[in-house]
């Protein structure tokens, strides 16, 4: 018996750990110059956050940011062995945090990370441009299933992702857990 819930157990785990190699992230996603010599997690982390403490009508370039990099986030956090010891908490909020921004597009949850945060991604900078060809090269419909207009109607409302806010002051004492006072 024992050894059945350990299999069972062992099972489980390995099917919630992420998939293949964690997501690169795009130089137009959390990488400015101002962030040389820190940690990404850190200041992708607060862009996010940025986002979703106050997610602004009309503007679905940087809602498309602000998702590409909490996909990144999601997918990268519990494979990075610098936070790895971090609040699992927060970590399962992060990944609830994915699943709602995911759900609000209209993106499978089998999608892969790099699809949703390269999508994304180029479609930030496609919005930007106005440029309608690139907008839907950026998203394609075996990821983005609404399609290119309906994906950019919906970031321009941007979605309510209240675990955005949970998994940030669960994960804001860092890699060792949430501060103590």
């Amino acid at each position: 018996m024992i050894h059945r819930s350990i299999l069972m157990l062992s099972l489980t785990v390995a099917a919630c750990a992420p998939q293949g190699p964690p997501p690169s992230l795009p130089q137009s996603l959390g990488g400015s110059e101002a962030a040389v010599g820190r940690d990404p997690v850190v200041v992708v982390g607060q862009s996010v956050v940025g986002f979703f403490r106050s997610p602004q009508a009309n503007q679905p370039a940087a809602a498309a940011r602000a998702i590409a990099e909490l996909e990144w986030l999601a997918d990268t956090l519990p494979r990075n062995p610098r936070w790895m010891t971090a609040s699992a908490t927060g970590l399962n909020e992060l990944q609830q945090a994915r699943w709602e921004a995911r759900s609000a597009l209209g993106i499978p949850q089998r999608a892969p990370a790099q699809a949703v945060v390269s999508g994304l991604a180029a479609a930030s900078q496609a919005i930007e441009a106005n440029d309608q060809a690139a907008l839907a090269r950026a998203l394609p419909r075996n990821v983005f299933t609404l399609g290119p207009q309906e994906t950019v109607q919906r970031l321009s409302q941007p979605p309510s992702v209240p675990s955005v806010m949970q998994a940030y002051w669960s994960l804001a004492g860092g890699p060792q857990g949430p501060r103590r006072r």
